[in-house]
């Protein structure tokens, strides 16, 4: 199957399409070149691409300024059973669950094919930087007597590249990240902390037990060495140790001294207090 060029969209005049995957291009000067992939287009990119993930988002992180990631979902396709959407339907209105988010809505969604209605529970404002949507994707599709409820997040801007930075696979990073944000509790009618509630069994089942994963940093709250350290030794650490055997370690510094990049604020800062003393250089084993 060939690239084809289409009308574009959202300001751009064309794009290339393929499989779900769309590059639009021939907008406003200002506005760069948009890829856009669907969640068919994130299995065609797996199945006939490299599938990649992480170095498609690593060209996002080393190129601040060039590059930016405007929208990122992340979903989990639950079909087993685990959860009953009438029964979170009235968890949803009787308010048994706790959120950081100001706004909950409870829609019906109708498939204006066949009729047939959907229920969709969202966490948050649709225009938000996070969102957590919940609903029946099988009517959606048009299945009938399926039994296919997601959820997703939908992050963008500093919060999708938040998500990216932080450590763990995307399915522990999803359920940490889920857990900060919103859980179903059960009042066992012993505490009037709603927060310190236990979780009803099907949310617990659903998080299996991870951590809570903050995506939000208030304003001023500095980047240290150890985000650095997590970035650099969990996330890129196997393509920096791949490099450093094939080229040796004049080769990489060099390399790194002429990459051609400019220094992301975050790390200039921490270059910074370096400098001024405000923090010391790492110590590792063969230093002691």
């Amino acid at each position: 199957m060939a690239w084809e060029t289409v009308k574009g969209a959202h300001g751009y005049r064309d794009r290339l399409y393929w499989g779900c995957i769309s590059i639009h291009f021939n907008g406003r000067d200002d506005m760069g070149i948009w890829l856009e992939m669907s969640g068919q287009g994130c299995r065609n990119f797996e199945s006939f691409g490299t599938g990649d993930y992480e170095a498609l988002f690593d060209e996002v992180r080393q190129n601040p300024g060039e590059m930016n990631l405007t929208r990122l979902d992340v979903a989990f396709d639950e079909q087993e059973g685990l959860l009953d959407l009438p029964e979170l339907e009235r968890d949803t209105r009787q308010h048994a669950y706790v959120s950081r988010f100001k706004k909950t809505t409870v829609e019906w969604q109708r498939n204006e094919e066949d009729g047939s209605e959907g229920l969709s529970i969202y966490h948050g404002r649709k225009s938000s930087d996070i969102l957590v949507r919940i609903y029946d994707k099988a009517v959606e599709r048009g299945f009938v007597g399926r039994h296919w409820v997601r959820v997703e997040l939908q992050l963008r801007q500093d919060r999708a590249l938040a998500f990216l930075d932080k450590p763990g696979t995307i399915g522990v990073r999803f359920s940490g990240v889920l857990a900060n944000y919103i859980r179903y509790v059960e009042d066992e009618g012993t505490d009037s902390n709603k927060w310190r509630w236990p979780m009803k069994s099907y949310w617990a089942k659903l998080l299996e037990g991870v951590a809570p994963i903050q995506l939000y940093e208030k304003p001023g709250a500095e980047y240290n060495l150890s985000n650095l350290e997590a970035y650099v030794y969990k996330q890129a650490g196997g393509a920096v140790a791949t490099l450093l055997q094939i080229v040796g370690d004049e080769q990489f510094r060099r390399g790194i001294q002429q990459r051609g990049t400019a220094l992301n604020p975050k790390y200039r800062a921490l270059l910074d207090d370096y400098r001024n003393g405000i923090i010391g250089p790492v110590q590792t084993d063969g230093g002691r």
